[in-house]
């Protein structure tokens, strides 16, 4: 668990970094064209392959391009989870278990629609990039043989692999609502000759504030 400690507080001080850098910036900006931002968000996951519904967060930094009407923007979410079922048949028997799904992404979001007298807007976009997985796991296994017992095992894995996803964005003042759909490629790996496979692709929607 050390090694994914400092992995995430790595993690948490780039986004931090990226929030600065975003804040800095918007402060020193002069071109009209420009405006740039910074959100946080929290909402349902529903991932596929047995990862299991869950709670989803995410930072977000923004550049939005008036004059063209769409935005850049780069973001890390994160999903946590131990009840899940990512192992093909024969499963080992597990007795603790926890993973940590990242995607780390950019988006390109387009305006579809603002309605002034309302304070809000509507965008429709695509994003891609990475995910990473973080997995730990406890299992007890048998020893085989006439007098064979039980073993008590544990393994930690980590990997990851690229996805798109397509999103909508409805921004009323400050306070938005993003649903968004991930299209991943599966990861396949294995632990003590079991096998399992990560595949975050699904849906989300997510309440977050945009400053």
């Amino acid at each position: 668990m050390t090694k994914w400690t400092l992995t995430f507080s790595y993690l948490i001080v780039f986004s931090f970094a990226i929030l600065a850098q975003t804040s800095n910036e918007k402060s020193g900006v002069n071109d009209s064209n420009l405006n740039q931002y910074y959100s946080g968000k929290f909402g349902f996951y529903n991932p596929g392959n047995g990862l299991n519904n869950g709670l989803i967060l995410g930072v977000d930094g923004i550049t939005e391009f008036k004059k063209y009407n769409f935005f850049l923007s780069g973001d890390i979410d994160l999903y946590q989870k131990k009840t899940i079922d990512i192992f093909s048949d024969p499963k080992p028997n597990i007795s603790d278990q926890l993973i940590f799904l990242i995607p780390l992404h950019v988006n390109f979001g387009y305006k579809l629609a603002e309605i002034s007298d309302a304070d809000t807007k509507i965008y429709a976009g695509l994003g891609g990039g990475y995910y990473l997985y973080f997995y730990s796991v406890s299992y007890s296994g048998s020893t085989g043989g006439l007098f064979g017992g039980l073993t008590n095992n544990s393994d930690s894995k980590s990997g990851g692999n690229v996805f798109f996803s397509i999103f909508g964005r409805i921004l009323i003042g400050k306070i938005f609502i993003e649903p968004r759909y991930y299209f991943a490629s599966k990861k396949n790996d294995n632990t003590g000759g079991y096998s399992f496979s990560i595949n975050p692709s699904g849906f989300s929607i997510t309440l977050g504030f945009q400053y």
